[in-house]
């Protein structure tokens, strides 16, 4: 069985290949990703980021591929960032993009952010 994909926010009508969604945190740029279509419509909802945003599942090697495009934007990735509250701020788990891509490229069976195993099969 392949692994299930990583869960990653693009616009319908952009270009391929179209950049993903990125967000601030704190201030911070941010490429949220998901470990669900679900959590990520959630997240969509909750904001007003547009209508033309869309839950997009890609696979270990999409997801370094979209890691490595988001180099000078971000220094961040958002873990399932939860959805927007009205009544404050929110919690979101953050981890380093350098840090994630060395991750994967070198060790991928090390769960640096809690993503599970790359080389699931």
């Amino acid at each position: 069985m392949p692994q299930p994909p990583y869960v990653l926010l693009f616009e319908e009508a952009a270009p391929l290949p179209a950049p993903p969604l990125l967000i601030s945190v704190d201030g911070r740029g941010a490429l949220p990703l998901f470990d669900s279509a679900e959590k990520a419509d959630a997240f969509l909802a909750s904001a007003d980021f547009g209508p033309d945003w869309k839950p997009v599942k890609v696979s270990g090697a999409g997801l370094v591929a979209v890691l490595e495009s988001c180099r000078g934007q971000v220094e961040y990735v958002a873990l399932s960032p939860p959805p927007a509250r009205e009544e404050g701020g929110m919690k979101v788990e953050m981890g380093g993009l350098e840090e994630l891509i060395e991750a994967l490229q070198t060790s991928p069976e090390d769960d640096l952010f809690g993503l599970g195993d790359l080389n699931q099969n």
